[in-house]
């Protein structure tokens, strides 16, 4: 990640890479976790280790993409200008985010459709007929949560629309604003805030942020998905988490106050406060799941320690990698080139290997571990030797990928 006030963060680039294959990796987790029935595929028997693995993923991996987003707003901004720093996000986000939606989002229902009626003994529709079914519901403008199979759902690309229009409202802000032009502060180690400071600072911001998300809790569902408009899909008590991460990431980068952080503490102090925050978590997150009937103030305290856990280990991810990773080896390096692709690519064939390992005779331990693997050395072949090469290559690339997914399917 470059900056206008240095050399590339690597580090930065190698969080993000790691985010997105732990993204890979939980959705390789939620056909074996026995309590996501909402999934497309489901097998038996469920690994038992699943449930703690998804309490202690899901809260951080996408508040840390969009911390490394707002990181790069400003650096982006100022190099292009505004007209191409759009222009940019459109083809590396919206156009990416219609063409995932429309050609890969509706084969994952299709699987699961597949699956309950084998289950059932009926014959299914055709690939053709549930595509033509979905994509036209894309049309559709309305409010609330998919109705039916059928429905169009976006899938993870919600994340390239949801990133888009923040990328939008910081373009807005910077035309609009009178500091438009302003340089971003440039601070010597001997001009960083205290670490009393900035610990301060980081505190405010992660109470305020695990208070408003604990009482917004008590009025929205924090797991419920709302779509307006078809294609626009959130979790409306969550992408607050969000944007306050983008935000901090847009603060942080401008003030200069990455290092400063850094030096805050060693990688062990913040690892010993993610331990115990997420010991904490944990418990109180179990008491949430049936057949315990949890009371208001324990379903509070699991929302308020979600976002407790998540700064620690946030800060966690960003002193480790600046101290141990942060260099440009061939693995990193090639993760790095290819991270976004595989998020855009993996939950395709992930889904497919996960209904073709019903029938395979081997525990789903070694299930899991497989179709990680595979998932992650497909998508990135397919990455690395089909996508990015120019735009029309893209478009082809994931056309053929498509037509392959539909014959198959057939």
């Amino acid at each position: 990640m470059p900056t206008s006030t240095g050399p590339r963060l690597h580090y930065l680039d190698n969080i993000r890479s790691l985010i997105i294959v732990c993204v890979l990796v939980f959705h390789g987790i939620l056909p074996y976790s026995g309590i996501c029935p909402w999934w497309y595929v489901n097998d038996q028997p469920p690994i038992p280790q699943a449930l703690y693995f998804m309490i202690f993923l899901e809260p951080i991996l996408m508040p840390v993409l969009f911390l490394i987003s707002g990181m790069l707003a400003r650096p982006s901004y100022e190099r292009n200008g505004p007209r191409r720093f759009m222009v940019g996000k459109v083809k590396r986000l919206v156009v990416p985010f219609l063409l995932c939606t429309f050609l890969f989002s509706p084969i994952m229902p299709f699987i699961r459709t597949m699956q309950r009626s084998a289950e059932a003994g009926i014959d299914g529709t055709g690939f053709w007929s549930f595509w033509i079914e979905f994509a036209s519901s894309g049309s559709d403008v309305y409010a609330g949560s998919a109705a039916s199979d059928t429905d169009l759902v976006v899938n993870q690309y919600w994340f390239l629309l949801l990133l888009f229009l923040f990328f939008t409202a910081f373009c807005v802000y910077r035309l609009m604003s009178r500091m438009a032009m302003d340089p971003p502060r440039v601070r010597g180690s001997e001009d960083q805030p205290s670490r009393k400071a900035l610990l301060v600072l980081l505190t405010a911001f992660g109470l305020v942020l695990a208070l408003a998300y604990a009482v917004s809790g008590t009025f929205i569902d924090t797991n419920v998905w709302v779509t307006a408009g078809s294609l626009f899909q959130i979790q409306p008590a969550r992408a607050p988490i969000y944007l306050a991460f983008f935000l901090l990431g847009i603060y942080v980068q401008r003030q200069n106050l990455l290092p400063g952080i850094l030096g805050i503490a060693k990688p062990r102090v913040w690892f010993i406060f993610s331990i115990m925050t997420a010991a904490v978590y944990l418990t109180a997150v179990l008491m949430t799941f049936p057949p315990a009937e949890p009371s208001l103030p324990i379903q509070f305290a699991a929302r308020l320690l979600r976002i407790l856990f998540l700064l620690p280990t946030t800060l966690f991810l960003l002193s480790f990698f600046s101290r141990y990773l942060n260099g440009t080896g061939m693995v990193w390096q090639k993760l790095a080139s290819n991270s976004y692709n595989i998020y855009l690519i993996h939950m395709v064939p992930q889904v497919v290997l996960q209904l073709l390992a019903l029938s395979w005779p081997v525990p789903s331990q070694l299930k899991f571990a497989v179709i990680c693997l595979l998932t992650l050395l497909f998508s990135y072949l397919v990455s690395r030797l089909l996508v990015g090469r120019s735009t029309m290559a893209t478009i082809a690339a994931l056309v053929l990928l498509f037509i392959s997914m539909s014959l198959f399917f057939r």
